[in-house]
């Protein structure tokens, strides 16, 4: 496989306070201990040259790995969830368009969003799927069995056309609340390479650890306790979120 250099980027909030809006998944997706096992994945699985983690004016942050990769981005304020209309563009849109400029500015020839909350198995995963579809500029998880036209806790955005699709995503006019993140970048993609990857799972179950390489979305306690015995951890950090939790 030939040598390509890409950048990771991904959002991060977290305040470990109950919701006030309809969530998916235990709480553990929206912890400071998700993100130790989302770094684990990252180190295990991918080789970024860089790595962006764009923070929306999170009061909990998780403890930064000594990793000369990371760079923070913070925003002034948190601009809420796509479903709560706090503004037209969510926290969310801001963290995709600010870190696809990164990765574009940053010379890397892909930019790959994996989400906060994205837990991902598979060595050579990115690689993997810049190969399958090579001629692609966004590789997104299909949409199949879920109410979106693709997922976007894992997309991989070919360098060039950044500029071309973050113009595009700016021009839509309806804010995040009536038209979701997931539809406005399959809109902003018109004309572009669009490959739905059949990488499995995201948000579909039922979730087979045995494949070689997949990710999910929205685990409840019992899929994490799995995920992190199939990588060996055992459940301490599941445990630790419950035990906050309760007390």
């Amino acid at each position: 496989m030939s040598q390509l250099s890409y950048s990771v980027v991904t959002g991060w909030y977290a305040d470990h306070k109950t919701r006030t809006y309809a969530t998916r998944g235990d709480e553990f997706v929206r912890s400071t201990e998700c993100f130790d096992l989302w770094y684990h994945c990252i180190k295990a699985f991918t080789a970024p040259e860089s790595i962006l983690i764009v923070d929306s004016a999170s009061p909990v942050m998780p403890d930064i790995p000594d990793d000369p990769r990371i760079s923070i981005m913070r925003l002034k304020q948190n601009f809420g969830h796509a479903v709560q209309g706090l503004s037209y563009l969510s926290g969310w849109s801001k963290a995709l368009l600010s870190g696809l400029m990164y990765g574009f500015t940053n010379g890397s020839d892909y930019t790959v969003l994996i989400e906060q909350g994205s837990l991902f198995y598979g060595r050579d995963i990115i690689e993997q799927q810049i190969a399958a579809f090579p001629d692609a500029d966004i590789i997104a998880p299909d949409g199949r069995g879920t109410p979106q036209p693709l997922q976007t806790g894992i997309m991989i955005f070919r360098s060039a056309i950044i500029p071309d699709f973050i113009a595009a995503y700016c021009r839509i006019a309806s804010g995040d609340r009536s038209l979701s993140p997931e539809v406005k970048c399959a809109v902003a993609a018109r004309g572009m390479n669009l490959v739905f990857s059949p990488l499995p799972y995201g948000r579909r179950r039922p979730l087979d650890m045995s494949a070689e390489h997949f990710f999910f979305r929205h685990g409840t306690t019992e899929e994490i306790r799995a995920f992190t015995r199939h990588l060996g951890w055992g459940g301490h950090l599941v445990d630790s979120v419950l035990l906050r939790e309760a007390s």
